[in-house]
């Protein structure tokens, strides 16, 4: 079946969207999920397709069409049909995860601008990038291609801004997820961790597990260890085999971070999903996203190489003894803000 339906040449129509999605985590899937429902919710039956791992696979779980990542031919046609090309969400603008992740971003980048579609990079994070040439391609390529660059935090703002990107429309928005609805069940007596793999985590598993047995001890939270990505699991693992003990349990269900009764989380995603579950939460951060989400809720951080046994009791203590009403008005605000990334994106499919 294709994914546009026939039409006279000269009109375009839909959404193709692109990103880190098909890779079996479960903050980048909600975040194309929020993006297909929130799109929808301007036209139900306009084209949507992702480019993706998994091609049609990934696509098919989202409910919209699917183009493998390397199916160049494909892409270009879809784009030759699209009114409007979304970049995003989620840190594309990166060469820590992968240099070549972040070049081959730029070239999609590059060819929708060429093949005539708008160009918008939705709830986005920017940077780090450090080297100084991937910096300078990046901030040409978005001055060139993009019409809108929608940003998640301030900091990639600042970011943009420091980089000499002057000629798209910059926007601050929020993280896409946070506009999703929590899954609805009872609050969990249970301290969620959601930790994941990083050069920095190994030296501190006694320090988690040491935390795991305070938040069990001192509040009677069983720790349940989350799991967003498969890769998670090794981390999760070594931490619960230094329990000595404490009950615990692993799980897959990012539905249930927000049902907690505490959050401890590595992952951006676990901070959203808790945040809008309403379950206090305390952030560990590897990298700049997490420290800029941590800032902009007001949820409590610790910078993963500065934590000790003490430093993840003090943030279990500070975020079981945040203000329900604090978590609500931040969860408020940056939903409102969310919805900035929906407005951008009706304008440019509106635009003549």
């Amino acid at each position: 079946m294709p994914i546009w339906p026939k039409r006279s040449p000269d009109r375009r129509s839909g959404v193709l969207i692109a990103g880190a999605y098909g890779m079996s985590n479960a903050g980048d899937d909600a975040v194309l999920a929020a993006m297909t429902a929130a799109l929808r919710r301007l036209d139900r039956d306009m084209p949507l397709a992702v480019i993706a791992r998994g091609g049609h696979k990934t696509g098919r779980q989202a409910g919209i069409g699917g183009l493998g990542r390397l199916n160049v031919p494909g892409w270009l046609a879809a784009m030759g049909r699209s009114k409007l090309f979304i970049l995003g969400g989620g840190s594309l603008m990166q060469d820590v995860t992968s240099r070549r992740s972040l070049w081959y971003y730029l070239a999609l980048l590059r060819a929708a601008r060429a093949m005539g579609c708008r160009v918008m990079l939705y709830g986005a994070g920017m940077g780090p990038i450090r080297r100084e040439k991937d910096r300078l391609a990046a901030a040409r390529c978005l001055d060139k291609c993009a019409d809108v660059i929608a940003v998640r935090d301030r900091a990639s703002l600042d970011a943009l801004t420091s980089w000499g990107v002057k000629t798209p429309r910059l926007l601050l928005a929020a993280d896409p997820a946070l506009s999703l609805i929590p899954a609805a069940g009872e609050r969990e007596r249970k301290a969620g961790f959601l930790l994941r793999p990083w050069p920095d985590f190994w030296v501190h598993v006694p320090d988690f597990a040491a935390a795991a047995r305070y938040v069990w001890e001192r509040y009677r939270l069983q720790p349940v260890f989350i799991c967003l990505s498969p890769d998670d699991r090794q981390a999760a693992r070594s931490v619960c085999q230094a329990l000595d003990g404490v009950p615990y349990t692993l799980s897959t269900d990012p539905r249930r971070t927000g049902r907690m009764s505490l959050v401890i989380s590595m992952r951006l995603h676990g901070l959203i999903f808790a945040l809008t579950g309403g379950a206090p939460a305390a952030g560990v951060s590897y990298d700049p996203k997490v420290d800029a989400f941590c800032t902009e809720a007001g949820l409590p951080m610790a910078a993963l190489e500065d934590v000790s046994e003490q430093a993840l009791r003090d943030l279990a203590d500070l975020a079981m003894h945040m203000d329900g009403e604090h978590i609500s008005a931040s969860c408020r605000t940056l939903r409102a803000r969310e919805q900035v990334n929906l407005s951008a994106a009706a304008e440019l499919l509106t635009a003549e």
